[in-house]
């Protein structure tokens, strides 16, 4: 569904990919992971149209997309989760699913409002509370069901686990794959808690100061103790993840 080719891209002068290629085939969950600062957002802002491009090719659909405009591309069918500051705190639950509506028919943001409520039934529950009285469980749970709003072929999904409780952020895991199985929908995800996504991803991708190291299946990285260790901070016949995996603060690069 989407295809990266010779990418590289970054921040006004600043440059962080270097000729990057990567695949997300349909109907799956293609995961990013590695160490802090290795320009795992910068991806997905690239793809978004936020990062500055300058060179490489961004194909969705066989359709060449580097340049276009972020709300051009939603139009398209792309949606972007981001890490941070992805829900309206001061707005209603109801509010927020309804700002994600904002160009379809009134009729439609309704019956899809209500759809989203049947899949996270949990939104239901809060449906009249402001989005910021929310557990951060919660708020993901409602950034997701916003960018459900417009039915969407490709979703990205940048750090949903970022500041959770492990019993939380695995309860978000869950979600994701079954966005995948019930859903059917393609799924890029950036995520620091490297060792439960590559367990529901199916591809995965090891990035390493802006370039590729790994490439291939999800659960193959996992049988790599050296990459492991190294980059991800997955400990050896543990299954531990170590501090060089915590998540980033906000306002860092990853």
């Amino acid at each position: 569904m989407l295809t990266v080719t010779n990418l590289n891209s970054g921040y006004g002068k600043l440059q962080v990919l270097y000729d990057l290629n990567i695949e997300v085939p349909g109907k799956g969950i293609t995961v990013i992971v590695g160490p802090n600062g290795a320009g795992k957002t910068t991806l997905m802002s690239s793809i978004m149209g936020i990062a500055r491009v300058t060179s490489g090719e961004i194909i969705y659909e066989n359709i060449p997309i580097q340049g276009e405009l972020t709300h051009n591309l939603a139009k398209k069918g792309i949606s972007y989760v981001p890490q941070m500051g992805n829900v309206f705190a001061e707005l209603s639950v109801m509010d927020n699913l309804n700002m994600a509506g904002f160009l379809m028919p009134r009729d439609e943001v309704k019956k899809k409002s209500e759809q989203m409520t049947e899949i996270f039934p949990v939104l239901k529950k809060f449906i009249h509370r402001d989005a910021g009285t929310l557990s951060g469980g919660e708020r993901r749970m409602l950034a997701i069901a916003m960018g459900l709003m417009k039915n969407p072929k490709l979703m990205l999904l940048d750090e949903l686990s970022t500041d959770l409780a492990p019993i939380i952020a695995e309860k978000v895991m869950m979600e994701v794959a079954r966005l995948r199985d019930e859903l059917g929908i393609t799924i890029l995800m950036v995520e620091q808690m490297a060792k439960r996504a590559l367990e529901i991803g199916d591809n995965a991708y090891l990035m390493v100061s802006g370039e590729v190291r790994y490439s291939g299946k999800a659960d193959d990285l996992l049988h790599e103790p050296e990459l492991c260790s190294m980059y991800l901070g997955i400990k050896p016949d543990s299954g531990q993840i170590a501090d060089v995996a915590k998540p980033s603060v906000e306002g860092s690069e990853e």
